[in-house]
């Protein structure tokens, strides 16, 4: 069936049962699909919707199913009928009866419509059913659809206020924003053409080469094509600052792929180049199309390589400055790809660290002596981040933490000389970013 709601139920079962990214999923769906752009919109909501909102639609329909044995499929289906019962207030509902009842007939049977019937019915009849109050984990846990172990991470790490205000952040819509190419254009003359188009751009609060807007499809502009600016988070523009980049720098940026921070970190430079790694070579791949688009091709080169091999592939002091953005848990990414927080697991965490641990140390040789490794993590978890910035300086006497180069906006999220932004703080992505400089 092709249509938003069967579109909606096929996304979501592929991220839920194959741990799939559902932005991937999405585009992946709409490219096949001739959907509208009304009908893209909605599906697009269902999906997201859905993984907001999971634990708290799982307990709406539970009294419904109680101990029956339910497919994932049929699950998910319901899922998206309440969903759209509860959140959607301009869909009619026997829209929303019809065209589940027609999925479930064609994905199942005829009984297995007449279970979903039964369902819904029921829980029309009785209306949403009221949420646990207070602040207990498994009130929150519920209220806001994150893993128990998460909201004692929250709790644990920032306090109960603090995770409180995160929790209630992470599941609204997020802006959409972008990085203008400065070197194309200036932020004031872009924000002008873009909004000339209808875009609602506004400058970012903690970037200055950044603009954000809260819908539209940035991707499909002749301004895009024409590598005027680039789809990049607020909190990753604050990377290649903390760089301290000089026109003439050579520059490692070890954990690359899609290239975002790395044609960033080219926009700074004259003479200088960027050595651009990613363990997956059809990732450099992108990051060619990224470098060609913005016009920085002559300055950024690609490798597939490991960066925990990198000090086998290159000569000692080679690089004014590294940059490891490592590979993560990607909790500060909740808002936008909601299915992490059922994906990961405490566990992770550690296993995260430890790899960290290992990139850092392998480049160490590879910086010049008053060189910069910059370090930066899409995550808000201490473990991933301040855990690792003391366990590398116990084990590498040679290095020291420096203050990160930042905004000034940004003052208040620098601590101990560390840069971090949790998703509540200007509604971005969460992020960590520390620097360390070579002392002999």
């Amino acid at each position: 069936m092709n249509n938003s709601r069967a579109l909606a139920v096929e996304v979501l079962l592929k991220v839920l049962r194959n741990k799939a990214y559902s932005n991937i999923e999405i585009n992946n769906v709409l490219k096949g699909s001739d959907l509208s752009d009304a009908d893209s919109r909605l599906m697009t909501n269902i999906v997201y919707g859905v993984l907001q909102h999971r634990y708290v639609l799982e307990y709406q329909i539970k009294p419904y199913i109680q101990d029956k044995k339910v497919e994932q499929w049929v699950m998910i289906l319901l899922m998206t009928a309440v969903y759209q019962m509860q959140y959607l207030d301009k869909i009619p509902e026997h829209a929303i009866f019809n065209e589940s009842v027609e999925i479930a007939k064609a994905n199942g049977n005829k009984g297995v419509g007449n279970f979903v019937t039964a369902v819904l019915r029921n829980y029309q009849r009785h209306g949403f059913q009221e949420l646990p109050k207070g602040n207990s984990t498994y009130a929150l846990s519920l209220r806001h659809s994150t893993p128990q172990w998460l909201v004692d991470l929250l709790i644990n790490q920032q306090g109960l206020n603090k995770a409180k205000s995160v929790l209630e952040s992470i599941n609204q819509a997020s802006d959409i924003s972008i990085r203008v190419n400065t070197n194309k254009i200036s932020v004031d003359e872009l924000m002008t053409k873009m909004n000339n188009q209808g875009f609602d751009m506004k400058k970012s609060p903690i970037s200055s080469v950044g603009l954000t807007c809260p819908h539209g499809n940035l991707v499909n502009t002749q301004e895009f094509e024409e590598g005027l600016y680039t789809i990049q988070d607020e909190s990753s523009m604050t990377v290649a600052p903390a760089l301290d980049l000089q026109p003439d720098d050579q520059v490692l940026d070890s954990c690359a792929a899609p290239g975002g921070k790395t044609t960033h970190i080219a926009s700074y430079l004259e003479n200088g180049s960027v050595m651009a790694l990613d363990i997956h070579k059809p990732k450099t791949k992108l990051i060619q199309e990224n470098s060609h688009r913005l016009g920085y091709e002559d300055i950024i080169k690609t490798k597939a390589l490991d960066a925990r091999k990198a000090k086998d592939a290159f000569e000692p002091q080679s690089f004014d400055k590294i940059l490891v953005d490592a590979p993560c848990s990607g909790l500060g990414l909740i808002r936008r790809k909601p299915e992490l927080r059922y994906f990961r697991k405490p566990e992770d965490l550690l296993d995260l660290q430890k790899i960290q641990l290992q990139i850092l140390d392998s480049l160490t040789e590879l910086v010049k002596v008053s060189g910069l490794i910059v370090f930066s993590t899409c995550t808000f978890d201490a473990e991933e981040n301040e855990d690792v910035v003391i366990k590398f300086l116990q084990t590498h006497e040679n290095f020291e933490v420096v203050p990160v180069k930042h905004e000034k906006g940004l003052d208040k999220n620098v601590h101990d000389g560390v840069l971090k932004l949790m998703p509540d703080d200007y509604f971005t992505d969460g992020f960590f970013v520390s620097a360390f400089r070579r002392k002999k």
